[in-house]
């Protein structure tokens, strides 16, 4: 199984002629999309190893998915509780870091690679408000990146 160097550096080098290639062709003109394409890009890429139960992107990804739903309901709900928000804090971070999965299983499946793809692209676009032929090509790099690792895992 490849590392998450490997699959950095192996999507890096293709995404990066992609990006070259659209800027050339005058496709992709602003450089805060440019710089946000290649975030996403490289949060596709390593995202699928997030089953592991050892990874460190799934540590990170508990600690800032349980401050967005703490901080979420203490807008939305009016949690006036120190106490209530970090117990709140802590049963996410708690169930998302520790929660049993399978290596390779839901998150190295074509399927949720699109879906995951899609929210990112979402939001994405919620940033820039492209068009919808922008929306195809920015979905494709992206989904790129999440390909690879997958294409990667399967040839190791």
């Amino acid at each position: 199984m490849p590392s998450w160097k490997v699959h950095l550096i192996f999507d890096l080098i293709l995404v990066s002629v992609i990006l070259i290639t659209l800027y050339n062709w005058g496709m992709i003109v602003n450089p805060l999309l440019i710089v946000f394409l290649v975030i996403f890009n490289i949060l596709a890429t390593i995202f699928p190893d997030i089953d592991t139960p050892k990874s460190k992107l799934r540590n990170y990804f508990s600690w800032i998915l349980g401050l967005l739903v703490t901080g979420y309901l203490i807008i939305n709900f009016s949690i006036g509780s120190i106490l209530s928000a970090i117990a709140t804090f802590i049963f996410v971070y708690l169930v998302l870091r520790f929660f049993p999965t399978r290596h390779r299983g839901i998150t190295h499946n074509l399927w949720f690679s699109l879906l995951f793809s899609l929210g990112l692209n979402s939001i994405l676009w919620l940033m820039f408000r492209f068009s919808s032929f922008e929306f195809g090509i920015y979905y494709l790099i992206i989904f790129w990146g999440y390909l690879s690792h997958l294409t990667l895992d399967n040839l190791v």
